[in-house]
């Protein structure tokens, strides 16, 4: 089976997101043959000067799926793959908090375009109003393996009496809300709690950081299944976060996992002090592994919806 992944191509660090990446090398391993196409620019004119040139990928290589990833890659796939035959998978990375025109038009191509759509978490899934197949990214547990903490904040050079916040997104990017992650440091009152932006890095030395970390802080409006979350999971990092997406259930009842209502500062607040106070190392690696979000396990998800179409 050949398939031909469709995503945005503007990362600092390589092509096309690390999450997109890991589920490409992911299916390869599992012996699909796999095309990458990153699309470079952002806008929609960018995105429509593409469409030739998606379109004449399709044409050459033949292939049994468009794999697109994020909701606009979907509607670029759509217009490239007009005529053809050539089946359109949509993965909707992000979730729909309000009704507006934009769910209203991905809810349209769900039910009458595209021939298959995942969703990240099953909120997305309930926003959106419609049954649909829940898979999350999945973690390469080899990628992101167990350094000791005291070895891993030698590496990543950390000052031995200070508590290291590690907060992994662009502090540019709106939606993320880097102030109010440092609302809510400020408001510990503890000069030994450090908030450290990690953004921009190859995936091992994110994970490195996240070892090292004594926290690891998401302070999202909305997101559909947070890759950094699960990341930390896997190296039983201790953790904070809005609740947002899929992030209560997946750390649903793991000690030293905490969750806040999105814009409560306070609360925050009260959740990085009681995750700093715990002092250890969590068991999220091992829910990880229960629940089958590896990138192995995820690969084998997806397969199936490219079998069933």
């Amino acid at each position: 089976m050949k398939i031909l992944f469709v995503a945005s191509g503007n990362k600092s660090v390589g092509s096309v997101s690390p999450f997109v990446q890991s589920q490409y090398d992911s299916l390869c391993r599992e012996g699909l043959e796999m095309i990458l196409f990153p699309v470079r620019g952002k806008g929609w004119k960018a995105y429509a000067r593409t469409i030739p040139q998606l379109r004449k990928i399709i044409l050459q290589e033949r292939p049994d799926v468009v794999h697109a990833h994020y909701s606009v890659c979907g509607i670029l796939a759509t217009l490239a793959t007009l005529f053809s035959r050539t089946k359109v998978v949509v993965s909707i990375l992000g979730s729909f908090p309000h009704r507006n025109f934009k769910r209203r038009w991905v809810r349209f191509c769900i039910r009458h375009v595209w021939d298959a759509t995942i969703v990240k978490s099953q909120r997305t899934a309930d926003q959106l109003g419609l049954q649909l197949p829940v898979i999350p990214n999945g973690v390469n547990l080899d990628q992101f393996s167990i350094i000791p903490h005291d070895e891993a904040r030698r590496q990543c050079g950390f000052d031995g009496g200070k508590k290291y916040i590690v907060w992994c997104s662009d502090p540019a990017r709106p939606e993320k809300r880097f102030d109010w992650a440092e609302e809510a440091v400020r408001a510990l009152e503890d000069p030994k709690a450090v908030l450290l932006p990690v953004y921009g890095r190859p995936h091992n030395e994110v994970a490195r950081h996240l070892c090292a970390a004594d926290v690891l802080l998401l302070t999202s409006v909305s997101e559909g299944s947070p890759n950094v979350i699960k990341e930390a999971m896997s190296v039983n990092c201790p953790i904070v976060s809005t609740d947002v997406g899929d992030v209560s259930w997946i750390t649903r009842g793991i000690e030293g996992t905490y969750v806040a209502p999105v814009g409560d500062i306070a609360a925050l607040a009260t959740c990085i002090r009681q995750a700093l106070d715990f002092g250890r190392r969590t068991k999220g690696r091992q829910r990880i592994i229960e629940y089958g979000i590896t990138t192995h396990s995820i690969a084998q998800k997806i397969i199936k919806i490219y079998d069933a179409l």
